[in-house]
């Protein structure tokens, strides 16, 4: 609003400068009444404008940062604590990122299977490392799983207070853990496969579990038994008349050898030493919508036992800095024989219902009651 001067004259009987000094004040009061709905035009100008700008940076702030944000996706995995968590300690020690993906490594170490068991079953968890035939038994309950690769060969081992071959085991007492269990199992069928009748050439009698037996051999009160690692490395270290005088997965190439080999066809190069005995296993639903993190993880898994077999000291440290219940030296004293290994589900397939052949032989609930079908193996990339 413009303000004009005013030049009229004083009106008849009011005295001149009464009549300036009026005509100022109402000036002045115009010229007020101007400046504060220019100020109030001002004020609701920049309420606006500092609207404007809370909207804007609410927008950015619920906006990604970038593309890469926008992407990563969390991949929760599951390992069981001792020689199945020693594979994957490199990763375990550097959670975050998997390599140059955008996928990031959530990881939790469960002390017992049935809890790990007890995640999967609920998809909490997209990838887990379980025994094969708990794999297949998870499968066959309905579980949302296939089997991705093979990871490790066999840690069992036959502990004696001297050398000896399947003969020297006529008239003598073995030891083990868990009737109907894999290492019970696969006892039993190496020897029967080695010509022996077990419960009449030998007898096979069961501890409570493998701490039990492993004190007891240590202790000297027994001299003969079946265990996995890390115990062997534990009993040999605790006493030194006792050595794995056989290895098992040895055996099992040697005695089962051309019918392993039979079933996974043709191959210009040897079988590796051992069976199937521990799996990776992946969520359906994560391995159809998230091939790349699958294979990230892989990787990153595969470059972990390189790390083991260049420097299996400083890598032993890494492992025992988490709490996986083994100290450094027994878990690389007893690398050698943990058998830790990659090999994909495409590659794997046949050796692995072998495996549960015989298992299913001894024992069909320790697969599950039937093999898995084809759909339980992980097909390769397209």
């Amino acid at each position: 609003m413009l303000v004009r001067s005013t030049t009229q004259n004083a009106p008849r009987g009011v005295h001149k400068e009464h009549w300036i000094f009026a005509a100022a004040s109402y000036r002045l009061v115009l010229m007020n009444k101007y400046f504060s709905q220019v100020r109030s035009r001002q004020g609701v100008l920049l309420g606006a404008l500092v609207v404007l700008l809370l909207v804007l940076a609410a927008c950015a702030q619920s906006e990604p940062a970038s593309a890469t944000e926008a992407e990563s996706v969390s991949l929760r995995l599951g390992t069981l604590r001792g020689p199945t968590a020693v594979a994957f300690a490199p990763l375990l020690a550097e959670p975050g990122s998997l390599g140059d993906s955008n996928y990031e490594l959530e990881a939790e170490v469960f002390a017992t299977p049935d809890l790990l068991v007890s995640q999967i079953l609920t998809g909490s968890i997209d990838v887990a490392t379980v025994p094969t035939n708990l794999a297949s038994v998870l499968y066959n309950r309905e579980a949302d799983l296939q089997l991705a690769g093979v990871i490790g060969t066999g840690v069992l081992y036959l502990v004696a207070d001297s050398p000896l071959d399947w003969d020297d085991l006529h008239g003598r007492t073995v030891y083990t853990i868990a009737r109907g269990a894999t290492p019970d199992i696969l006892f039993r069928a190496l020897a029967t496969e080695a010509g022996l009748v077990p419960g009449v050439d030998f007898q096979v009698e069961y501890a409570a579990d493998q701490v039990e037996l492993a004190q007891s051999l240590i202790a000297g009160r027994r001299n003969l038994a079946v265990l996995p690692e890390p115990f062997v490395t534990r009993v040999t270290k605790g006493s030194t008349e006792l050595q794995p005088a056989l290895d098992l997965q040895r055996e099992w190439t040697r005695l089962f050898g051309a019918a392993a080999v039979g079933a996974a066809g043709a191959s210009e190069a040897p079988p590796s030493e051992g069976y199937p005995m521990t799996a990776l296993v992946v969520s359906t639903g994560f391995a159809s919508e998230h091939p790349a993190g699958l294979a990230a993880l892989i990787e990153s898994y595969k470059r972990g036992l390189v790390a083991f077999a260049e420097d299996p000291a400083a890598t032993s440290a890494v492992a025992a800095a988490l709490d996986l219940g083994l100290d450094a030296a027994t878990i690389e004293a007893a690398l050698p024989r943990l058998n830790m290994t990659w090999i994909p589900a495409t590659e794997a397939r046949q050796d692995v219902e072998f495996f549960l052949e015989v298992l299913a032989s001894e024992n069909p609930a320790s697969i599950g009651g039937r093999l898995p079908a084809a759909d339980f193996f992980l097909p390769g990339p397209e």
